[in-house]
This record gives structure tokens, sequence and C-alpha cells, in this order.
């Protein structure tokens, strides 16, 4: 991303911004950077990233919805069984320039959670409404997703 560019080179009026992982991680370890605060330390350890669709595209593509979340639980499973591939796998398809061993540490990190189960969406919901980013808070986190997350301990 453009503004992990900015940052690692030290040649921008731009002195902070929020990152994910694994860039969050890079910034990490680079000298004269350092983590003003975390997701973590402001919301608990929720979910970050999500995928998301039209209820359209959803309704007219069940099986491929199925299949998607699917591949996402075998996905997951993988990172919790063998880090090191899927620290291969990651780095083979997105080109991003760290190696196995510092991907396997960001899996190892508590604050890395790989699951589809949603956590903490209605914390930052409650926050998107607070703030006028929503106009309508949800009254649960079902509210939004679709049926096939339903069954799992979200929140």
């Amino acid at each position: 991303p453009e503004a992990l560019t900015v940052m690692l080179s030290g040649k921008s009026e731009i002195n902070s911004h929020m990152a994910s992982p694994p860039f969050s991680y890079i910034e990490d370890a680079t000298p004269g950077l350092h983590r003003v605060f975390s997701t973590v330390d402001i919301l608990g350890n929720i979910t970050l990233d999500m995928t998301y669709t039209s209820r359209r595209f959803y309704e007219a593509n069940p099986k491929l919805c199925a299949a998607f979340i699917a591949a996402l639980n075998e996905a997951n499973a993988l990172i919790a069984r063998d880090k090191r591939k899927a620290a291969e796998i990651y780095l083979a398809i997105s080109k991003q320039k760290s190696s196995p061993d510092e991907i396997v540490k960001i899996l190892n990190d508590p604050n890395s959670k790989f699951s589809a189960v949603p956590d903490g969406t209605m914390k930052y919901a409650e926050f998107m409404s607070r703030v006028g980013t929503i106009k309508a808070k949800p009254a649960s986190w079902k509210d939004l997703f679709f049926p096939p997350i339903h069954a799992v301990p979200g929140s």
C-alpha cells in the first residue's frame, strides 16, 4: 500500500496511518517507526477482515457462496494446522516481500485470528453508529451476515 511505502521511506509529510497485517508488522519492525495503538487496544480482538457481497448476488449464487465459505474454513484450518505452509502459499500468491518466517511470526501472534466466526462486529457497529458513519445500528451481528454464518457463535 502507498501509506506503507511512504512510512518506510521517511520522505513525506505523512507521519502516521492505520495499517492492517502484514503491513502493521512490517512497520513495527522498521527502525524509527513505532506503534501508537492498535485495534486490539481500542476494540479488543475483533474480526478485521470480512468478505462482502450483495443480497442479490448471494440469493442468485447460493452454491458459489457455500463453496466460498467452505474454502475459507479450509484455509483457516490449514493456517491452524500448518502455519509454515500457509505462509508459503500466501507469499507465492501475494508476491509480498516478507520471508516465510516473518509471516509465521504474524500467524503465531495471539492477536492474529483466522476464522469465519464474526467476533466483535457489534462493538464496531456501535462505534460506527456513535460517530455517524452508519445511520442505523444493527440490532444483532446476524443482521450483517447471511444465514450460513448465523449458526456460529459470533458477536
